[in-house]
């Protein structure tokens, strides 16, 4: 093995500080624009996600008002269908003592049944 020799080695300047510093730091810097210290309006204005955030709160009101809203008139469509359907299977089930069926209930359901055709 060779000795290890320091031939063309010069010595090392020792680390600076703050080698990374920008023209703001340096001192004979002069600045034409200074950032502002008081920024008060940044905080009172909500910034794009919180807009868009807002924004998808909003729509999903909306969305939501509008499905109970429709759930609400299916609700009463049911209603009503369940009550006519009721009322249909009463004047048919309708009997006798013998147990023959009553007629007259059946016919003022088809006469009910025509007018609705008529009237439309």
């Amino acid at each position: 093995m060779k000795p290890n020799t320091q031939k063309g080695n010069a010595p090392r300047k020792p680390p600076q500080k703050n080698v990374n510093r920008t023209q703001n730091d340096k001192q004979n810097f002069k600045q034409k624009f200074k950032p502002k210290q008081n920024q008060q309006k940044s905080q009172d204005k909500p910034n794009k996600p919180q807009i868009r955030q807002m924004i998808r709160q909003q729509n999903a009101a909306k969305a939501e008002a509008e499905r109970q809203r429709i759930k609400a008139e299916k609700d009463a469509r049911i209603k009503e269908y369940k009550k006519q359907r009721l009322e249909k299977t009463k004047a048919i089930s309708k009997r006798t003592q013998k147990g023959q069926p009553l007629m007259k209930d059946r016919m003022q359901l088809l006469l009910k049944q025509i007018e609705e055709m008529k009237g439309r």
